[in-house]
């Protein structure tokens, strides 16, 4: 497997990990829109003070379905948990739904039929924190990758080979780092730059740079060349 393809599943493999939490939780609520179970329960605003001391808003307490409650302390006695899942819960509702609460002290909780421990209470405010969050870490990563891609060539020093024949033009484009003997190597690689005595070869995620020593190069740049000589650095 070629390092690019290895780079290439690895940054894949960050983008699944980092986007999964978010693509479980929607495709969570388009399961509890289309399949879940709707109950009214209890409901009733709370004051509850943050640690600065202010008191958030639209703060109500909501009485969680039996079949939630039996699902949560189900799965919290196979962990392990030593208290049970409270029969209340406090959530922040959005303004119209917080208004219904007051108005009638009812609220709507969906649950999943077959998995009563998934479940939302209707007009409940999410916010958009973990969409950014993710979006946010999806652009560093773009970044973090396109910069390493940028620089790969400059992370790893380049190569040194004082040619030992003529650089011969090739129609093989894979890059070859062969190894002859002692220091002697066989080269090919697409030309990145052509200077008055040196040549310098793209070789994978290398960079070579040719001395010519008098040798002949027919090539220009991008075109694709082998050489053999004598690796100095």
């Amino acid at each position: 497997m070629s390092r690019r393809l290895k780079t290439i599943l690895l940054v894949g493999v960050l983008v699944a990990m980092v986007n999964l939490p978010l693509v479980g939780s929607l495709l969570q609520d388009r399961d509890l829109r289309t399949n879940g179970t709707r109950v009214e329960v209890a409901a009733e605003p709370v004051e509850v003070a943050d640690p600065s001391g202010d008191e958030l808003d639209r703060l109500v307490a909501v009485a969680l379905p039996d079949t939630v409650v039996e699902a949560v302390v189900g799965e919290q006695a196979e962990d392990g948990a030593a208290e049970a899942q409270d029969e209340r819960i406090v959530v922040q509702l959005e303004q119209a739904a917080y208004d219904d609460v007051v108005a009638s002290g009812r609220a709507e909780v969906v649950h999943l039929p077959d998995n009563p421990k998934v479940y939302r209470v209707t007009g409940r405010e999410t916010g958009s924190t973990a969409l950014v969050t993710t979006l946010a870490v999806d652009a560093a990563l773009v970044v973090l990758v396109g910069l390493f891609l940028a620089l790969r060539h400059r992370l790893r020093p380049e190569l040194r080979l004082v040619a030992t024949g003529d650089l011969v033009t090739t129609t093989e484009a894979d890059g070859l780092l062969e190894r002859l003997e002692a220091q002697s190597y066989r080269v090919r690689g697409s030309v990145a730059l052509v200077e008055d005595d040196d040549v310098v070869l793209v070789v994978g995620d290398r960079r070579v740079r040719v001395h010519l020593d008098g040798h002949h190069n027919p090539a220009g740049r991008l075109d694709h060349v082998e050489v053999r000589g004598t690796m100095v650095g």
